[in-house]
């Protein structure tokens, strides 16, 4: 009877440990969507140039705006910090983060090399592609539509997609892993500091890169590639944006 009751007791001691780290999971996984909700919430506003190099992000009207804790906010913030977002500074807290003319010329120097002999290789690279490239033109009929609508923030997302699946068409994945993380950076330095007016990578610069590929000429891909992306960092960060003060209240309104 005793032995009966021991194993019960261990049964139940056990249902018990099991439904508290199912719970614990449970609650790290709201953690977790929580915390890309307001990461997210941050990009977006980046890319649509709501939040400006230079801007300080205050906690509480943040916190309030998002309905969180400041140990939550405090979280993404560590995070996007991490990922040179944002930069955390004594008595200061943190800012959107500023980049200088060389850091931007050195992160589209690495993707030039990658890019450049990617595409060089894929032009010489025999085999059937036209499936791949079926997608990556109806990706650059996207762009088109999405920068004459205005679409700036999904324009900046989508031209680097485009440059993230020629990679992979390639099927080299440790250039196109190497190649996310770059494009990651130039995606949010272009969010911060290009404007609509001007024409920065192109579709029709895409148009001609794939087509040089498709007809199956090395040399002028990787000559076109290196022009699409060569010089762009120069004009890049020629007249950045000021920094302003945000009402993140109104700005963050629909997030919550």
């Amino acid at each position: 009877m005793s032995d009966a009751r021991s194993v019960k007791s261990r049964s139940g001691s056990a249902r018990s440990t099991e439904k508290s780290e199912k719970l614990e999971r449970a609650d790290e996984l709201s953690n977790d969507a929580v915390d890309a909700r307001i990461y997210m919430a941050i990009i977006d506003a980046i890319l649509d140039h709501k939040l400006p190099p230079g801007t300080r992000l205050v906690e509480a009207p943040l916190c309030d705006a998002f309905g969180v804790t400041r140990g939550t906010l405090r979280r993404v913030f560590v995070k996007l910090a991490h990922e040179r977002v944002i930069e955390l500074q004594p008595n200061r807290g943190a800012i959107i983060a500023l980049h200088d003319i060389n850091e931007a010329r050195e992160v589209f120097e690495a993707r030039v090399i990658l890019e450049v002999g990617s595409v060089k290789g894929l032009a010489a690279k025999p085999g059937n592609k036209t499936r791949a490239f079926a997608e990556l033109r109806e990706m650059i009929k996207q762009e088109h539509a999405l920068r004459e609508d205005g679409n700036w923030r999904d324009w900046i997302r989508l031209s680097g997609e485009f440059h993230i699946k020629l990679a992979e068409v390639n099927q080299n994945d440790i250039v196109t892993a190497y190649l996310r993380t770059l494009i990651a950076r130039t995606s949010l330095l272009i969010g911060l500091y290009e404007t609509p007016k001007r024409n920065s990578c192109s579709a029709d610069e895409h148009v001609a890169i794939l087509e040089a590929i498709e007809q199956g000429q090395p040399a002028l891909a990787a000559r076109l590639m290196e022009h699409h992306l060569g010089e762009y960092a120069l004009g890049l960060l020629a007249e950045p944006a000021q920094a302003m003060e945000i009402d993140f209240g109104k700005l963050f309104t629909t997030v919550r």
